[in-house]
């Protein structure tokens, strides 16, 4: 099973306001403003599942919600402005085709905006994010989780770029030919690289540079995650990870790795996962 994550810091800030001006009245003036920052700004999650209910389950965005964690209703009184959906290729059901499957959830997000063009809006740069956000509309934007999903082709990254993948994950809980994973560092019959991403991808990540896709290192190992930072020539995301320091999960990341990232410019948006 596929982990949810949010970035909820705006929602956080406003629980912690209002709960302390219930115990004391001249925090009032904190909550007031907090919630007028909440009604005028609006959250961008970078990870969403959805995706694969919408494909494989011919899911909805107008349907209840069922046990799934994003609709429209939920965005709506959430404040989601900026959803990005998920695209994830399970390795092993769908080796052999991973670009099959890709393409074929990156299509399900788009048939979605279509559907419902009064809901939500594809977008593809900051000023559709905001176009969106003034349109009452969802902005859908796509994010590849493993970069098994490119099958060692650059000309495939492009054309998913081309089609509106703005960020990618460069492994998922399996290492590939080119990074490794968290996921699989410790499995003797993994073959790992040498420096945690070859000369491929090296070049995997100078072209991400390029084009402008955001470059995603939730879920590689340590070794993959510095080399990652010290060859990329832009910031970083970690699109869903959390605080080893909190759960010593080998996928979340150490204080020292946060205080990398974010000396370096990256952001860190946090899981919302209670396991």
């Amino acid at each position: 099973m596929k982990l949810p994550a949010a970035a909820l810091l705006l929602i956080a800030t406003s629980l912690i306001a209002q709960d302390a001006s219930q115990t004391n009245p001249q925090r009032h003036a904190t909550r007031t403003m907090t919630r007028a920052s909440y009604a005028t700004n609006f959250f961008i999650d970078t990870h969403a599942d959805t995706t694969q209910r919408m494909l494989d389950d011919n899911y909805d965005l107008t349907e209840p919600l069922n046990g799934g964690y994003v609709n429209f209703d939920a965005a709506k009184k959430g404040n989601l402005g900026a959803e990005f959906f998920s695209i994830w290729v399970e390795p092993q059901y769908y080796e052999g085709h991973y670009a099959r499957r890709t393409l074929e959830l990156i299509d399900a997000v788009h048939q979605a905006a279509l559907k419902h063009p009064d809901k939500m809006m594809m977008a593809y740069s900051v000023a559709d994010i905001e176009r969106a956000h003034r349109e009452h509309k969802l902005a859908a934007l796509m994010g590849i989780e493993g970069g098994h999903s490119i099958e060692n082709s650059l000309g495939l990254l492009r054309d998913y770029y081309r089609l509106g993948v703005r960020y990618m994950t460069l492994t998922w809980s399996n290492s590939n030919d080119w990074a490794d994973s968290s996921g699989d560092i410790n499995d003797p019959k993994v073959h790992h690289t040498k420096e945690g991403l070859t000369e491929f991808g090296k070049d995997v990540v100078y072209e991400m540079n390029r084009l402008g896709m955001m470059v995603d290192i939730s879920h590689v190992s340590d070794k993959t995650f510095y080399r990652t930072l010290i060859l990329s020539r832009a910031p970083v995301i970690a699109s869903h990870s959390s605080a080893r320091a909190l759960t010593n999960s080998p996928r979340n990341m150490t204080d020292e790795m946060l205080r990398a990232l974010a000396n370096n410019g990256g952001v860190v948006q946090a899981n919302f996962y209670s396991a």
